[in-house]
């Protein structure tokens, strides 16, 4: 049999070096159809699943409760604070010693033979004898410790880094939770002016479409002069167009609540409107400065920076270590099932330095770089909370415009609410036409409206505030806590947020920050260690933490 020439070997390889390449070729693959739709109903599966109807008339707290419990963007914060939390494991991990097992089995089908040359055959001559020192096959096998004292303390920063991002995955989640008390308090009151307002539209509306319907019956015929039946139309129109506008506003706020708590569209969603005498919030008895203080203190954004400031100043030493030489233990237990070795097991150690000299040519302007990072940390947090201390002074501004906004719109409804009553009367109702009378009503309904509005935009303003400070209405836990435990808990919080109230442990550490400096720590006098708060409960419920 021929050989195979050279040429068409190559030939071959090529080809078979290009059909490879293409097999490995990756290409974007969209997703089908089909698999769009068992996403869509895996998800809307998930989503309903997790549905708890209410079966009640809906409270704020139960439903700041609800939210925190069903809310997507919570449970997102949660997670990715559980990842953090997860990643510290390994973390850990990283800081042990490297621990190998090798095994293996080599097998060749001739022997290992070989012939060693003389370096001076002229005065040692002799025949060349080939030699084998090693089975056709064998089996071996080996335990390797490994430990870098370099890797080791560089594991160590790495591992505090990352417990410091849990604590700031944790800051962040604080941040949302936040926000979804500040959106969900100012849905619920929309909502609460629907469910008031609703059954008082709907009536007056349908009156107006009817004199609407009659105007035209009178119009076609010609029962009245032209100019008046259709002024008369004009205005009914911006009578009705102003009613259906009110009914679509309070219907959509319903709906918007509903996202926030994760209720599906159509479900029912009753709400429970409060008393007028329960509504008031009451006045605000911390000041300004207070507030000040306690949002420097416990705003999660600004802890997030200082947790984040500590991560880089532990970045610093961490590249510091990456200059010192390292310095490995090493370690091992080995066998061999070799016929020709006299000892078939054995154990080794040693210890191993390296020193990777680009790294300490490069180490000060690496270690500048991080202690550049530092001071960029200190000027970033001196500008978010020069940013917190004008959105505390803004909060508190909106909250009081927000009272004086409530107080005129209260007297408005009012005076509205007299002179539909009086439209009511026998006596003025027979001398009033029925488009008076329905705007009257009307007007009376804007200005229960308006009423509610201002009262929606107190509550937000209020809850504006507390947000803006840090003040956490829930800060224990969700899994494994029950609803009505929840709602109780928020419950009795949102009551000191009624009254103006704020912590006593945030009112402590405003009193703290406002006292001047302690006096140095004598020999006799050990300085005190500080321990860091977290942020404080409005109130002591008894729940699960």
């Amino acid at each position: 049999m021929k050989p195979t020439p050279k040429p068409v070997c190559r030939t071959l390889a090529a080809a078979l070096a290009l059909a490879l390449t293409a097999g490995c070729t990756i290409r974007p693959e969209p997703l089908s159809d089909d698999e769009h739709r068992a996403r869509v109903a895996e998800d809307r599966k998930a989503i309903a699943s997790e549905f708890v109807p209410v079966s009640a008339p809906l409270t704020l707290p139960e439903a700041i409760a609800r939210a925190l419990k069903y809310n997507y963007e919570n449970r997102l914060a949660l997670m990715e604070s559980v990842l953090q939390d997860r990643q510290l494991s390994v973390a850990n991990f990283a800081m042990l010693p490297r621990l190998a097992v090798n095994a293996g089995y080599s097998a060749r089908d001739n022997d290992l033979a070989s012939v060693s040359q003389d370096v001076y055959p002229e005065r040692h001559p002799r025949e060349n004898n080939y030699q084998t020192s090693n089975d056709r096959a064998h089996h071996f096998a080996d335990l390797t410790f490994t430990w870098n004292l370099l890797d080791f303390g560089v594991g160590y920063y790495q591992a505090r880094q990352q417990a410091d991002r849990v604590l700031v995955a944790r800051e962040r989640r604080r941040k949302v939770v936040n926000n979804i008390v500040k959106e969900v308090t100012a849905a619920y009151w929309r909502a609460a002016t629907a469910e008031r307002l609703l059954p008082q539209v709907r009536p007056v509306l349908a009156r107006a479409e009817q004199a609407l319907r009659a105007s035209r019956s009178i119009e076609q015929d010609q029962l009245q002069p032209l100019i008046p039946t259709l002024e008369y139309r004009r205005n009914l129109l911006q009578v009705v167009g102003q009613l259906r506008k009110l009914a679509a506003d309070l219907e959509v706020s319903k709906a918007q609540l509903a996202g926030l708590i994760n209720v599906p569209a159509g479900a029912p969603l009753p709400i429970a409107v409060p008393s007028r005498s329960e509504a008031l919030p009451g006045a605000m008895q911390a000041s300004l400065e207070q507030l000040e203080t306690v949002g420097l203190h416990y705003r999660p954004d600004l802890r997030e920076e200082a947790y984040q400031a500590r991560i880089d100043r532990l970045g610093v030493r961490k590249e510091m270590i990456r200059l010192l030489p390292g310095l490995s233990l090493l370690g091992s237990t080995s066998y061999d099932s070799n016929s020709y070795l006299l000892n078939r097991t054995w154990a080794e150690a040693g210890v191993r330095a390296t020193w990777n000299l680009v790294n300490l040519a490069a180490g000060p302007s690496t270690i500048d770089a991080a202690e550049a990072q530092v001071e960029v940390d200190l000027w970033r947090r001196r500008a978010l909370s020069i940013a917190a201390i004008v959105q505390i002074n803004v909060a508190w501004q909106q909250y009081r415009r927000a009272l004086d906004g409530y107080d005129s719109a209260d007297a408005l409804n009012a005076i509205e609410g007299k002179l539909l009553r009086a439209v009511a009367n026998a006596e003025t109702a027979e001398a009033q036409s029925g488009f008076d009378r329905i705007r009257r009503e009307l007007s009376a309904l804007s200005a229960q409206l308006d009423r509610d509005r201002a009262l929606a935009e107190l509550y937000a303003a209020l809850a504006n505030v507390y947000v803006s400070v840090g003040i956490d209405p829930y800060d224990g836990p969700i899994d494994g806590v029950e609803l009505p435990e929840m709602t109780r808990t928020v419950a009795a919080n949102l009551a000191l947020w009624r009254a103006g109230r704020l912590p006593e442990a945030a009112l402590k550490a405003a009193t703290e920050a406002a006292a001047p400096p302690a006096a140095p720590a004598t020999a006799d006098q050990p300085v005190p260690v500080p321990v860091p708060a977290t942020a404080p409960k409005l109130a002591d419920t008894g729940a699960s933490r």
